[in-house]
């Protein structure tokens, strides 16, 4: 537990009397976000960076002093962090302004607040100076009259933070300030002004060479030590780390220096120079190129040689110059004030310094991922992204976690077979559940997830990926928490890897104890049995949501069955944009415009009854002629690959990096509809089924609710 976080539980028995021997009743800290003048909005009208400040002093909301306000503090950080690094992705940088974080120390704690593993500044090029117990340090010690150009930090490593804090303690007498800039605008113009540069980077990527003294040089913007940079003591203890093949080394030369000691050349493997963000698929222009080349410079370093192509052959000086010029002109200043805390998702924005009067004092923490999470690495050098012809085993959501593409539908499995479906799965390889509450089985997915780590067949719960939704019922913000226990309760789990709003109608709730799961309709014993409509708004159901996932108990959130519409709605005011949308897809529906419009917002899209008609024969809701397994373009398609019409429609769910959630009760069949990793759909396959679009749903609640006394159209 983080040290703010301890401070608030250790404390939150004293704050009430501490509060009350001040003579006034304290309220939770809220936060709001401000306008400034100096922020700007991207294309797409995300405002850059995002600026939060309390809604009043914290002097005023915490009468009982510093260490009340502290307090509160962590509270407020304990409720948001989520939304705060989510924002930090969003928006590539989040200030916060105004509250309380007086010292290095409360800076320290805010930082362990975020719960993201902690990285130390190894392999960095700036000298640096430990300020409290590893965690905060001078953010560079260069020089004040030197600038430091722009670059996300430690990109010329092979393991570059995720986040990057920084603190104002002694705000600059004049000058001192922070640029910031997001990368995927410099990637944009990159690739609208400089193709062929463009290409060049997307083909060879980077590599940076810099020569380090043996012991640091403070007058130098990149004069840390070999030795404090690897942390090692001798010559031999650095050659170990340089051969090893993780920490991205190629070539390393030990020169001669003055006074007998000895310099260390090193020169990385391949660094990326235009990356995608898996989490929101946009290019971004990820390195510390433009530091090296105008900034790595000083009595052993050449700068015009310290960055190259991947291939050695030197960066095009005018195409270099025009990108320098684009950063200046393009770059968001903002004067520091005392107690200012920036957070910058390292994989948005780059960062640089401008040239200060002294005193000056910013700190800096830097941080991994999400403690705990299934975290891959944040950053594909491929920019392109996947294709239409790829499908990936894992999908990066925009937290940071990966979830398999593939995941086992629970939906219409008999309940007394539940537990034996689960363990089948896992055993022919499914490590993702899809669950809700309306199925009706998630105790007894519960009991099997738990006769799976019994058998050996995961090693624990944190091998599996679990998925579950909130029924239309339990949309009214007290009621959504309480939904999440009852699933967690019956599923036997701490947290559900992934939330989703089930469908965006809210009905009237049902009591737990009255019925569970409450289904559609409100009193079945009535005379005229009918579903019956709550007017919440999905505004207050989502920011219900965004407080599980905050919470952790839901480690990621999303919907189903929403439209465009409604998802550009949910995005202007959701603080936690959804990460999933699952919807009804296959050949029959393939809705290329929710897709395209997911992919640009960084939303995963997962197709349920991705075989089409099959489940919904029984139900009356389709027949068998609606089925695509029949279809002569699938058996032909088929036929080319030595698979079955299943297989190929389950690999066009997967194909151009979707996720697909199949169901089957059948060992064989489970075994079938995971082996879709050893072939892949051509252009030309993809032509033929695009062919087959007939925008037919078999599940829609506007056809199926009328029968249960509601007209109920949602895609319309």
């Amino acid at each position: 537990m983080s040290a703010i976080s301890s401070a608030a539980a250790a404390a939150a028995a004293t704050a009430a009397v501490v509060t009350a021997e001040a003579g006034a009743k304290a309220r939770p800290l809220r936060a709001l976000p401000v306008r400034l003048p100096w922020q700007t909005s991207t294309r797409d009208g995300r405002v850059f960076p995002l600026v939060l400040s309390p809604d009043q002093d914290y002097k005023t909301f915490a009468p009982a002093g510093p260490e009340h306000a502290q307090i509160l503090l962590g509270e407020w950080l304990a409720l948001h962090k989520e939304s705060l690094l989510q924002s930090a992705c969003q928006h590539g940088a989040v200030l916060l302004r105004g509250f309380p974080v007086d010292s290095p120390e409360a800076f320290c704690a805010l930082s362990e607040g975020l719960d993201l593993e902690k990285i130390a500044p190894k392999e960095s090029a700036a000298p640096r100076k430990d300020v409290v117990k590893g965690v905060v340090f001078t953010s560079n010690e260069a020089p004040s009259s030197e600038p430091i150009p722009f670059h996300n930090e430690m990109a010329q490593t092979s393991s570059p933070p995720d986040y990057i804090l920084f603190y104002c303690d002694v705000p600059p007498a004049a000058g001192g300030e922070t640029p910031i800039i997001l990368s995927e605008e410099v990637a944009d113009y990159v690739q609208d002004n400089e193709p062929a540069f463009d290409a060049r980077l997307l083909q060879h990527g980077i590599r940076y060479t810099r020569v380090m003294p043996e012991a640091t040089d403070p007058s130098s913007p990149l004069g840390r030590s070999w030795k404090e940079t690897f942390g090692v003591t001798t010559k031999e203890e650095a050659e170990v780390f340089l051969a090893d093949p993780e920490n991205g080394y190629a070539e390393w030369e030990w020169l001669p220096a003055s006074g007998g000691d000895v310099n260390l050349k090193t020169v990385t493997a391949m660094r990326p120079g235009i990356a995608l963000d898996p989490r929101t698929s946009r290019r971004t222009f990820f390195n510390a190129m433009v530091a090296a080349y105008a900034g790595w410079k000083d009595a052993r370093n050449d700068p015009k040689m310290a960055v190259t192509f991947g291939d050695g052959s030197p960066l095009p000086e005018d195409a270099m110059d025009r990108v320098v010029a684009f950063m200046h002109e393009r770059r968001i200043c903002f004067p520091w004030q005392s107690g200012d805390v920036l957070l910058i998702d390292n994989r948005v924005a780059m960062h640089a310094r401008n040239p200060f009067t002294p005193p000056r004092r910013i700190l800096a923490s830097l941080w991994g991922p999400r403690r705990g999470h299934r975290n891959l690495s944040p950053l594909v050098v491929n920019a392109s992204g996947i294709g239409p012809t790829e499908a990936r085993e894992h999908l990066v959501l925009r937290s940071g976690d990966s979830m398999p593409a593939i995941g086992a539908g629970m939906w219409k499995v008999p309940r007394d077979a539940t537990a034996v479906v689960v363990v089948e799965a896992i055993r022919a390889g499914y490590r993702h559940l899809d669950c809700a509450c309306d199925y009706g089985n998630e105790k007894e997915v519960g009991d099997g997830i738990k006769l799976a780590i019994e058998e050996g067949l995961v090693a624990s719960r944190q091998d599996l990926w679990v998925t579950s939704k909130l029924w239309n019922t339990y949309h009214a913000k007290e009621h959504v928490p309480l939904a999440l226990e009852r699933t967690l309760a019956d599923l036997g789990l701490d947290y559900v890897d992934l939330y989703l709003v089930h469908f965006p109608i809210a009905l009237k709730f049902v009591p737990f104890e009255e019925r569970y799961p409450p289904e559609w309709i409100y009193k079945p014993e009535a005379a005229h049995p009918r579903m019956e409509f709550s007017q919440v708004p999905m505004q207050e159901t989502w920011e219900a949501m965004e407080a599980l996932a905050n919470s952790g108990r839901a480690r990621n959130i999303g919907v189903c069955n929403v439209n465009t519409s409604g998802l550009r709605d949910m995005l202007s005011y959701a603080r936690i944009p959804p990460a999933v949308l699952q919807v009804e897809r296959h050949v029959y529906l393939q809705q290329p415009r929710l897709v395209r419009m997911c992919r640009e917002h960084g939303i995963v899209v997962t197709g349920f009854s991705p075989l089409g008609s099959s489940s919904y024969v029984e139900l009356n809701m389709a027949t068998s002629s609606d089925s695509a397994l029949s279809a002569p373009e699938v058996k032909a398609i088929a036929d080319k690959y030595h698979k079955t019409p299943a297989q190929v429609l389950l690999r066009w769910g997967l194909q151009g990096g979707h996720s697909i959630v199949p169901k089957s009760v059948k060992p064989h069949r489970l075994v079938e509809n995971i082996g879709l990793f050893d072939f892949a759909l051509e252009t030309e396959d993809l032509a033929v089924l695009a062919g087959l679009d007939k925008n037919r749903r078999f599940n829609d609640p506007g056809d199926f609710c009328l029968g249960m006394g509601a007209f109920t159209p949602i895609y319309d």
